[in-house]
């Protein structure tokens, strides 16, 4: 038998034996069910007392994968490797094309932010994504920013 545990309206975790708490509610489900709740907790919602596929499935799928994405980092060496291997420059390279191409940027806190422990994908300032403009800058969309952090390299330009 495969159950589903239930806590406030809302998943708490699946198994094949009842959860002997007065305050979880087991419901049971198919075999199929408990498989996909295990390897995908997203696939389904509990409305009005039922288990039901998750209407917002793919939004909160696409979501989670964003959300996974932004929290990967590198290190500042990681990212001036992959830059001057895909580009042949190094981060003060960088900081001249970007002060060209953004004159009001504040060339020092750039600076200060090349020297960061660390780089995370979904780090931004004032709501803006920032390797997302700095992809840009060099001629790379935001899927291939994301392909940085997933493999310290950045693809090959066309």
């Amino acid at each position: 038998m495969f159950y589903i545990y239930i806590e406030n309206n809302k998943f708490i975790g699946a198994g094949q034996c009842i959860c002997d708490t007065a305050s979880i509610e087991n419901i049971e489900i198919t075999e199929e069910i408990y498989n996909n709740y295990i390897n995908d907790k997203l696939k389904y919602v509990y409305i009005n007392g039922e288990i039901t596929e998750n209407p917002d499935y793919e939004q909160e799928k696409q979501a989670q994968r964003r959300q996974e994405l932004d929290n990967l980092s590198l290190t500042p060496a990681d990212v001036e490797r992959a830059l001057y291997r895909a580009k042949g420059m190094d981060f003060e390279d960088l900081k001249t094309l970007i002060s060209q191409q953004i004159p009001t940027i504040d060339i020092k806190g750039l600076s200060i932010e090349f020297r960061a422990r660390d780089f995370y994908r979904g780090a931004t300032a004032d709501g803006v994504r920032l390797f997302d403009v700095v992809g840009q800058l060099l001629g790379y969309t935001t899927d291939d920013m994301d392909y940085l952090f997933i493999n310290k390299e950045l693809p090959a330009n066309e």
